[in-house]
């Protein structure tokens, strides 16, 4: 089969209509219908129905659309093969990540892998969860790390680390005097929570606990970026929790960083990748280097 023919196809399904695939593709509407005629009469099928105004396949269509991207797929996995093994271990490496791993986990895989590697290039993509996830769909990240709990049959998702929650209080709270804080301490408190862009996050185990306690938290204020929510805190203007990592940072415009007695709290970061999707060499290598780096600090805490 002509491989330059059924990326043609792929275009047409994906673009919705020849003209838009055309366009894609720098090429004029009229060669590409042909193009597409000449595929239906190889294969002895017709490819799409074009008895309405819209272009839709026929299940003969539907049927070479799956197994043309597999076939493609295969193909770009065999030349990808090909390259590393006729160039050596040269490329680069695209993470897309949230910002507390991209704090404490990529700078020391980064110097990790470029000690051992010193040809490769690495893209990191900062953003929340849900951009992160949709990075790695779209192919515009090798690999994902992200904070939030969810389940999704086309990813792969393993733990990379569990890390306990602390809490952070402004100066002079009086609770810095106690001993022990329980989350009931909590009660009478305004919560700065982060909010989970996908799935179940940080502020969905401290609202359960709250709840557990027997009441709900009065949150005052949903962020996304961990270091604007400390500095209100700061400020006085409420309470919050980070994981533990953040008291790394001995920085004097940052609050108390304290744990919880009762209950304990953990966060988990998560490893994501796409399910069967062939990687590269190095991306192996920098999974494990990962693993690897987040394995040390998880000993740490």
């Amino acid at each position: 089969m002509d491989l330059h023919r059924l990326r043609c196809f792929i275009k047409i399904v994906e673009e919705g209509s020849v003209s838009k695939a055309a366009e894609a593709l720098n090429m004029t509407q009229p060669p590409l219908s042909i193009m597409m005629g000449k595929l239906e009469k190889e294969l002895k099928v017709a490819l799409f129905d074009r008895s309405g105004r819209r272009l839709t396949l026929t299940r003969d269509g539907e049927f070479l659309y799956s197994r043309g991207k597999e076939l493609i797929a295969s193909t770009e996995k065999m030349v990808k093969e090909l390259v590393e093994h006729n160039g050596g271990i040269r490329g680069t490496v695209t993470a897309g990540c949230i910002t507390s791993a991209n704090l404490f986990i990529i700078p020391d895989a980064v110097k990790r892998l470029r000690d051992e590697a010193p040809n490769i290039v690495m893209r990191v993509k900062e953003g929340n969860s849900s951009f992160v996830l949709n990075e790695l769909r779209n192919h515009r990240v090798d690999i994902g790390i992200v904070r939030t709990i969810f389940e999704a049959e086309d990813l792969h998702i393993s733990t990379l680390m569990t890390e306990p929650l602390l809490l952070a209080l402004p100066p002079g709270h009086p609770l810095l005097e106690k001993p022990l804080i329980s989350i009931a301490d909590l009660r009478d408190e305004k919560f700065i929570l982060p909010t989970s862009s996908h799935g179940s996050g940080i502020a969905e185990e401290i609202m359960e606990a709250c709840n557990n306690s027997g009441f709900s938290p009065d949150v005052i204020y949903w962020g996304t970026e961990v270091f604007p929510m400390l500095l209100m805190v700061m400020k006085g203007v409420g309470i919050s929790f980070v994981p533990q990592n953040f008291s790394q940072f001995n920085w004097a415009g940052l609050p108390n960083l304290v744990p919880l007695a009762e209950p304990t709290l953990e966060t988990k970061l998560s490893l994501v990748t796409l399910q069967n999707h062939y990687q590269p060499s190095i991306v192996e290598r920098f999974l494990d280097i990962t693993r690897d780096v987040a394995k040390g600090l998880q000993f740490q805490t």
